[in-house]
């Protein structure tokens, strides 16, 4: 959502510390006087609003609104970071990162319900559990044969090797190689020698039919 408010308006880093400070409970009136005496402030309100004042109301909108996402994604990051911490001892187990170690810890959670089915009574709950695990166990072994496939497939066919561009040196002595010219000819002798086998014999090599016999003659 895109916000074109007063604060909104305001650089990232002075909306980052707002937010941290109305995050520390900090009131809302000494926030705006704090953001009132700031020159950047003053600058964004100059340009864009006739240099009137961030207000009360002005940080009330925003700790309900751009606040209030900015809480969200702190609290998400929060939840991946512990998240991490959790599946830490499952690092050697999962080296390729977030998703592996999820895909870890969600087998490690199925095969715990699986165990605790043993004790459950046999009745139709504990049939469409046991379903609903087999076909996520199933889900996740064909995502777990499909990320082994392109491993090998990695190895098998690696990608190719960025081909560097000739130095003009080399290009000279490609041409010499595949004219068979020695090292040192650079051209100023013999230069028919350059020309293609088939037009070596000719006077005007710009003329096809140059020195051959004119059958009229």
């Amino acid at each position: 959502m895109t916000r074109n408010g007063k604060i909104a308006r305001l650089p990232a880093d002075l909306r980052t510390e707002l937010n941290q400070r109305l995050a520390n409970g900090e009131m809302i009136k000494p926030l705006a006087e704090w953001l009132n005496g700031l020159p950047k402030v003053q600058e964004v309100l100059r340009k864009s609003f006739e240099g009137r004042p961030i207000n009360e109301d002005n940080i009330s909108e925003w700790k309900n609104g751009g606040y209030r996402d900015w809480e969200a994604s702190q609290r998400m990051g929060e939840q991946v970071i512990t998240f991490m911490d959790r599946t830490a001892a499952l690092r050697s187990a999962a080296k390729g990162g977030l998703t592996d170690r999820m895909a870890l810890l969600l087998a490690a959670t199925m095969a715990a319900q699986m165990l605790e089915l043993e004790t459950m009574p046999n009745n139709a709950d504990k049939a469409k559990i046991w379903r609903e695990l087999r076909i996520g166990l199933l889900a996740l072994r064909k995502s777990e044969l499909y990320a082994e496939r392109l491993k090998m497939e990695r190895i098998a066919h690696p990608p190719p090797k960025k081909i560097k561009p000739m130095t003009p040196e080399q290009k000279k002595e490609r041409f010499r190689r595949i004219l068979g010219l020695g090292p040192g000819y650079d051209g100023s002798k013999n230069p028919e020698l350059t020309r293609p086998p088939w037009l070596r014999n000719q006077t005007n090599p710009e003329l096809p039919g140059a020195n051959r016999s004119n059958p009229e003659s």
